[in-house]
């Protein structure tokens, strides 16, 4: 589910990938917190009641606790299979087949989620719903700041930033050559702040409209409205924001393979060998505890 207060139950599944290029030992470490903090980041919106906040840590610790041993193991067999992968070149269908692979694996996560967040939601009150939009509103204040720029040059740049810091979390180091080539490939970006704050708020909307009509419904109805909720925000209800997203998901696709197929042979040594750290991280994470 594309959107801010939901997104807590999927972002794992797909988020930890990108935690773990920070390091092996920075990745055991934040998966080990990560129900502290997926608490305290889902409580940053909600603000849980007393009533409301036992319930949702023994939630996240039973989550997570599934997700330790039903999931990281196939995380960790699939990046078995995707190191040798790094030495060749890569096509755009094949970057999109790894998004969606992804978006598998954080849809696993958010369906068996989803009960627990359906009973939740038909508990959150009316000034719960006010301080989620509060949240949006901040949110959209950030992005604004970081990707709303007063002219062209300015977005770029700030689009560029994000793209390189991306990649030299898997590559490395990359040369100038190469950074002045993404720069050039990103010309041709269909990125527009405006359009994606739009989009954003769009989602962000639907959602408090959804949790507004769940007040007095019970946990099934919910789970219901929850589904149809994640399946809409999917596909944008405007159609020219619904060409935007599939046109950016496209160019984000051919973006990922050029910069792949850009890098040297060292830099895909540094991608495998990060690889495997993290193959290494899921499969010690997953291992039973001893004693």
């Amino acid at each position: 589910m594309k959107t801010e207060s939901l997104r807590g139950w999927r972002i794992i599944a797909a988020a930890l990938l990108l935690l773990a290029l920070g390091g092996c030992g920075a990745m055991r470490l934040v998966y080990k917190q990560a129900d502290e903090l997926l608490y305290w980041w889902a409580d940053g919106y909600a603000d849980f009641t007393d009533e409301q906040a036992p319930r949702v840590r023994a939630a996240i610790a039973q989550w997570f606790d599934w997700h330790r041993h039903t999931q990281l193991p196939v995380y960790a067999a699939r990046l078995a299979q995707l190191q040798p992968q790094t030495a060749a070149d890569t096509t755009p269908a094949a970057v999109c087949a790894l998004r969606d692979e992804g978006e598998h694996w954080a849809e696993a996560a958010f369906t068996h989620g989803l009960p627990t967040v359906a009973a939740l939601a038909v508990t959150l009150q009316a000034d719960q719903l006010k301080n989620i939009q509060k949240r949006f509103d901040k949110v959209n204040r950030d992005y604004r700041s970081d990707f709303v720029k007063p002219d062209a040059a300015a977005q770029r740049q700030a689009l560029h930033k994000r793209t390189v810091e991306r990649a030299e979390k898997l590559y490395g180091r990359l040369e100038r050559a190469q950074r002045e080539r993404i720069a050039q490939l990103e010309a041709d970006t269909p990125f527009d702040g405006e359009r994606s704050l739009q989009l954003r708020v769009a989602r962000q909307q639907e959602v408090l409209r959804t949790l507004r009509g769940l007040q007095g419904a019970t946990p099934a109805q919910a789970q219901d409205a929850l589904r149809a909720l994640a399946q809409r925000l999917q596909a944008p209800a405007q159609d020219d924001l619904n060409r935007y997203q599939a046109a950016l998901e496209q160019f984000n696709c051919g973006l990922a393979a050029e910069i792949h197929n850009l890098t040297t042979p060292e830099q895909r040594r540094t991608a495998r060998e990060r690889l495997q750290g993290w193959e290494m991280d899921f499969r010690a994470l997953a291992a039973p505890a001893k004693g």
